[in-house]
């Protein structure tokens, strides 16, 4: 639930498709989780907690998140509400859009270097069961707050004018370049 970059996209994807973007969203979020995961879990997390790795990934999220957010805003004016929901079938674009956006956020990685490694290594003292459970149970969170943005801002958009839409967009392109400048002082 930490709002970044990947719930920015969702709520701006869901603008313009349907509820069920946040779940596919999400499938690309627990890919990252998943490889971050088989990372730790073949002893990999001092790469993952060292200083200069989590300087390298806040400076370079940073600027992608600023670059997106410049973009986003300069785009914004011209942006309109589409009058059909894009296809409900599957879209591998917002499965590589919650990948990138997850491997792009300095929040995830610095989670998962902190809170996440400690939590897959209690959760290791319990076997490979222990991880399983750990993790289907995190992705259920994930999978639920998801789709629980995804459904409250589908059903909220038919009352958005097409300046409230483009304000919107330009609002999240700001919060972007917040983000991004904030992990680039980080």
């Amino acid at each position: 639930m930490i709002p970044g970059p990947l719930t920015l996209f969702t709520v701006s994807e869901v603008l313009k498709t349907n509820r069920f973007t946040g779940l596919k969203i999400v499938l690309g979020h627990i890919i990252s989780e998943f490889t971050l995961i088989a990372i730790i879990f073949l002893g990999f997390q001092r790469f993952l907690d060292s200083e200069k790795f989590i300087a390298l990934i806040s400076f370079i999220g940073g600027a992608a998140l600023l670059a997106m957010g410049i973009v986003l805003f300069r785009n914004a004016p011209k942006m309109n509400i589409p009058q059909k929901d894009a296809e409900a079938g599957f879209n591998k674009g917002l499965v590589l859009g919650g990948i990138f956006f997850s491997a792009v956020s300095p929040g995830f990685i610095i989670w998962w270097a902190t809170i996440g490694v400690s939590t897959v290594v209690r959760a290791l003292l319990y076997g490979l069961i222990g991880v399983i459970v750990l993790s289907l149970g995190h992705w259920a969170a994930d999978v639920g707050w998801y789709w629980l943005l995804s459904y409250g801002i589908d059903k909220g958009k038919r009352y958005l004018s097409e300046k409230t839409y483009q304000r919107i967009m330009r609002l999240l392109a700001v919060l972007l370049c917040i983000l991004g400048v904030g992990f680039i002082i980080k």
